[in-house]
């Protein structure tokens, strides 16, 4: 029987944490939101070398709309940590980061010399998010999981057919190279170049994951706890 909700995908729980609670922040902080979530290949990177933006845009989504979708879409693609095992999956994020924010320089450099000016004005700014490791994601929610066939009004589609629509209403002008960045640096994975399926996190980053996790599901059955005992008190007056 499958699990239901995130019980056995941990690191995708702390994903989902991670977004929700730099994305708040952000929302919070207009003048954080703009120093860290604005990235133009040209002047940031071409001229300042501001390289750190590559990163900071990764680390949580500026609108409401965009942060729901996120959040849904890593929620739903939680079986692919159920088939790598934790391990291998946060090793696999990581590197599929790595490797996708690589290739979107090399894509918008490209794209600088290719395209011409008034078309490249859109490319050059580079949308915030996760949109890298969530379309890398992706591509191995493709190919790993298998899909089912359902009906919904009358109609029989697949069942990642929510997922899908959810990414694609992610993408826009700014969301086109980091959303192909991603897709290749999952494809990159996939074939294992250079023996990227190997690498894994040193155990003490390893051990300090599960410390984390540990203290919040401790926290959070704690809350739940006293919660449940007001319910069955309540149901035992009626």
């Amino acid at each position: 029987m499958t699990a239901g909700g995130l019980q056995g995908a941990p690191a995708t729980k702390l994903w989902i944490y991670s977004v929700l609670i730099f994305s708040l922040v952000l929302a919070w902080s207009p003048a954080w939101r703009h120093a860290l979530m604005r990235l133009r290949f040209v002047p940031h990177i071409t001229r300042d070398w501001q390289i750190w933006r590559l990163a900071s845009i990764q680390l949580g989504v500026a609108t409401t709309t965009e942060l729901m979708s996120t959040l849904v879409i890593v929620y739903r693609m939680r079986s692919v940590e159920r088939i790598l095992g934790t391990r291998k999956f946060a090793a696999f994020v990581f590197v599929a980061g790595v490797v996708g924010l690589t290739l979107s320089v090399v894509l918008l450099a490209g794209a600088r010399w290719m395209l011409p000016a008034r078309i490249y004005g859109a490319v050059n700014m580079v949308a915030g998010g996760p949109l890298v490791t969530v379309f890398a994601c992706l591509a191995q929610y493709y190919m790993l999981v298998p899909s089912k066939r359902v009906r919904a009004l009358g109609v029989t589609v697949g069942d990642k057919w929510l997922t899908y629509g959810l990414a694609a209403n992610l993408l826009g002008e700014s969301a086109a190279v980091p959303a192909l960045a991603g897709i290749m640096a999952g494809a990159v994975y996939a074939a294992d170049v250079a023996g990227l399926k190997q690498w894994r996190f040193p155990q003490c980053v390893e051990h300090a994951a599960v410390r984390l996790m540990s203290l919040m599901t401790s926290r959070q059955a704690r809350v739940q706890r006293p919660a449940n005992r007001a319910h069955q008190e309540l149901i035992g007056r009626l």
